[in-house]
């Protein structure tokens, strides 16, 4: 967003607090009826979505000034999307990149992002992630029966989460491709941040380093496609990027990617799972995968607050997003059964760690990881799955916290199963839930 549509949209809100609900046609019941996780913990409304436009319009305005409160409240937000996509249903503001650029802001003039955030895109400019982890461990996941061919057109791009976090997910993917018959590349040492995670806290310049040497790499390297099991990731590349600068390759979820050799035969799943599962969809990779489309256009006024836009501006609904491959996959998984919670595809509630969130405010991640599995716990479910590393952290934090008896999936692990590449950890699995 640039700075003219900012500051006329910062103008616009009416307050309705429609941005704190899914939408009324979506609502299946009360008690999961609302969509801001920072509205529902902290229940004030500057946390909301409307909240926050005041606060970028009052700081416009000189009523306020950047303060340790005002900080957290702006950094209370996971910005997952959903309050976006809540307002397009009478409006056309753009919350979500009303926030992102009011982060901008408050790094360039000094006071943002967080002390834990910032702690972490130091670690990123040293070590080429967040975690702080030597970056010469990156590839420690990689095991020395999997294949990579170096002449591949098909470059699998891992992840810091996945590498240094969530190796379970990195080891999935690359034996998924490996079974399929499917030749794919791995940057090693020359595999950086994507740079998500420095992005949602509003610190540009570094991102833009960082997006200009990943493009340089990959290009340099002839490859056609890219594909991604962290949603960020995949998310960062699809819709930010190009905001920035253009590329040649195509881009790919793991999801889209393993959707897409089951529907070829060059997958064959042998194994039942005979469980029932329900399906987390992340917001990298749900709504916020949509691209939010520059505007050029008139902007008519009609009346104090009343507008059309000619011709008429895009709307970024999130139908968009990726919700079909997912869901197409587990229902190919026999003996599998899906069952869906009330907030789903577009309307789907944050599994909380987005944005920085799980750094800087801990809790605020568990909190609300706990509102989702206790959604996904009333589905009957046996299982959670989801498709992002950092909706798995987050999500397993909080079914131990909570005690819940359910397990965490990513999907690519279940296709493995179903593969017969796993069966171990498919009778540990059976066993536990039996």
């Amino acid at each position: 967003m640039n700075e003219e549509e900012y500051q006329k949209m910062i103008k616009r809100c009416l307050r309705c607090s429609i941005c704190k609900w899914i939408p009324q046609v979506q609502i299946k019941s009360q008690k999961y009826a609302t969509a801001c996780p920072a509205i529902d913990l902290y229940n004030y409304h500057p946390y909301s979505g409307g909240g926050k436009i005041i606060l970028a319009l009052a700081l416009e305005m000189g009523r306020i000034k950047p303060s340790k409160e005002l900080l957290e409240i702006v950094y209370k937000c996971t910005e997952c999307g959903n309050c976006a996509i809540s307002c397009k249903f009478l409006y056309t503001l753009e919350p979500l990149e009303i926030m992102m650029r009011l982060r901008e802001k408050l790094v360039e003039t000094g006071y943002g992002p967080m002390p834990k955030q910032k702690a972490y895109i130091a670690a990123t400019k040293k070590v080429n992630n967040p975690y702080n982890e030597p970056h010469e461990n990156r590839m420690d996941w990689l095991p020395d029966d999997i294949e990579v061919d170096h002449d591949a057109k098909v470059l699998y791009y891992i992840g810091c989460t996945s590498s240094y976090r969530r190796q379970e997910m990195a080891l999935a993917a690359a034996r998924i491709m490996n079974a399929a018959g499917i030749p794919f590349d791995i940057l090693g040492d020359n595999e950086y941040c994507c740079g998500s995670p420095i992005l949602r806290t509003g610190d540009i310049p570094t991102f833009q380093e960082i997006l200009n040497k990943n493009i340089e790499i990959i290009e340099s390297r002839g490859i056609e496609t890219v594909v991604f099991s962290c949603a960020g990731c995949y998310d960062t590349f699809k819709v930010d990027y190009p905001l920035y600068r253009d590329y040649n390759f195509e881009v790919l979820h793991t999801v889209e990617f393993f959707n897409r050799l089951l529907e070829e035969n060059k997958l064959n799943l042998t194994k039942e799972i005979p469980l029932t599962a329900t399906y987390h969809d992340p917001c990298h990779l749900g709504r916020n995968a949509e691209r939010y489309e520059q505007w050029e256009g008139d902007e008519v006024q009609l009346m104090p607050l009343v507008s059309i836009n000619i011709p008429p501006k895009p709307k970024r609904t999130g139908k968009k997003g990726i919700y079909d491959a997912p869901r197409a996959i587990l229902n190919k998984i026999p003996g599998l059964k899906l069952v869906e919670m009330e907030r789903i595809k577009e309307y789907a509630y944050c599994c909380g760690a987005g944005a920085g969130v799980k750094s800087a405010f801990p809790e605020m991640a568990l909190d609300t990881a706990k509102i989702r599995i206790e959604e996904a716990e009333e589905t009957g479910a046996d299982i959670l799955v989801s498709a992002c590393p950092f909706c798995s952290t987050n999500l397993q934090d909080g079914i131990k916290d909570s005690g819940s008896k359910l397990r965490y999936f990513d999907i690519s692990e279940l296709l493995l199963m179903a593969l017969g590449l796993d069966s171990e950890k498919l009778k540990q699995v059976l066993a536990e839930v039996a």
